[in-house]
């Protein structure tokens, strides 16, 4: 499954153990936002990232719509008509 050695997953691992012990230290966003793209390429080197299937970049993809909330969307019109 995955091709990086033992080397390059450890450090991977190391550079995220440091950034998420900063960003837990600082609690500052840029060092939450760094922890986390060190976490993203630590699980890169084990994961297949498929790319996004246009259907993943809609909006309102993963949103739960109440009735009577949206009615655009609950009547099943495109956008360019809302």
């Amino acid at each position: 499954m995955t091709t990086a050695s033992d080397e390059e997953q450890i450090a991977a691992w190391d550079v995220y153990k440091a950034a998420k012990v900063k960003a837990d230290t600082s609690l500052d966003f840029r060092d939450g936002r760094t922890a986390a793209l060190a976490w993203n390429a630590f699980t890169a080197l084990f994961v297949e990232r498929q790319p996004p299937a246009p259907f993943d970049l809609l909006p309102h993809h993963n949103v739960a719509i109440f009735p009577g909330s949206m009615p655009a969307v609950s009547e099943r019109r495109s956008s360019h008509e809302r």
